[in-house]
C-alpha cells in the first residue's frame, strides 16, 4: 500500500490572511516613489532618444556634406576639363598674336628713356628676323639719337634687345608666353594627379 504524499508547508504562522490595511502616509510614500521612478525612467528614455536623434541627424549631415563635397569636386573637375581646350587654344594662338602685337610698342616704350639718357653713345636695337619693318614704322617720327636697327636670327619674334656700349637689355615676351603655357600645363597635370588620388 502506498503512503500519501506529504508536501512541505511554506506558510508562516505570522502571515496575514486577507487584505492588509495601510496607513495614508505609506500609500503616499509608495505613490511618490512610483512617480519618482517613472520620472527618472522617462528622463533617461528621453535622453537616450535625444542622443539617438542627434546621432541620426549628425550622420545625415555628414552624408550630405560628403555628397556636396563630391558634387563640388566633380563640378570643378568638369569645369576645368571643359576650359582646358580654350586655355590651350589661347596659349597656341592668342598669346603668340599678343606677343607679336605687343613687342613693338613695349620695346619703343623701353627704348625712349634709354635713348634720351644715352644720347652720346651709339644705340643698337636688335630684333628677330622679319620684324624690322614693324619696328621702323613704329620709330618713324620719334626724336631719337642715331639708332641702328638690326635683324638677327638668335632672337624670336617676341624678343628685342637694346645694346648700348657694353650694356644690353632684353625684352622677352616669347619666354613669358612659354612660361604661361607651361604653368597651364602644370596646373592640369596637378589636377589630374589629385583626381587620381581622390
Amino acid at each position: 500500500m502506498s503512503h500519501p504524499l506529504k508536501l512541505e508547508v511554506f506558510e508562516t504562522p505570522d502571515a496575514l490572511v486577507g487584505p492588509s490595511l495601510m496607513m495614508p502616509e505609506d500609500i503616499e510614500d509608495i505613490r511618490l516613489n512610483a512617480y519618482e521612478k517613472g520620472y527618472v525612467a522617462g528622463w533617461e528614455d528621453n535622453g537616450k532618444q535625444a542622443d539617438a536623434d542627434e546621432a541620426t541627424r549628425r550622420a545625415a549631415i555628414e552624408r550630405q556634406v560628403e555628397q556636396l563635397s563630391f558634387t563640388y569636386h566633380e563640378a570643378r573637375g568638369h569645369v576645368l576639363k571643359s576650359i582646358e581646350p580654350l586655355l590651350g587654344a589661347m596659349v597656341e594662338t592668342l598669346l603668340p598674336a599678343l606677343v607679336k602685337s605687343t613687342i613693338v610698342p613695349l620695346t619703343i616704350e623701353q627704348l625712349l628713356p634709354l635713348a634720351h639718357a644715352a644720347s652720346e653713345q651709339p644705340l643698337t636695337l636688335r630684333v628677330g628676323l622679319g620684324c624690322r619693318d614693324a619696328f621702323e614704322d613704329a620709330l618713324k617720327g620719334q626724336m631719337l639719337p642715331p639708332l641702328e636697327l638690326v635683324e638677327t636670327a638668335d632672337l624670336a619674334e617676341g624678343q628685342a634687345e637694346f645694346v648700348m656700349g657694353v650694356a644690353e637689355t632684353r625684352i622677352d615676351l616669347t619666354h613669358a608666353a612659354e612660361t604661361i603655357g607651361r604653368a597651364i600645363d602644370r596646373f592640369y597635370q596637378i589636377q589630374t594627379e589629385e583626381n587620381l588620388r581622390a
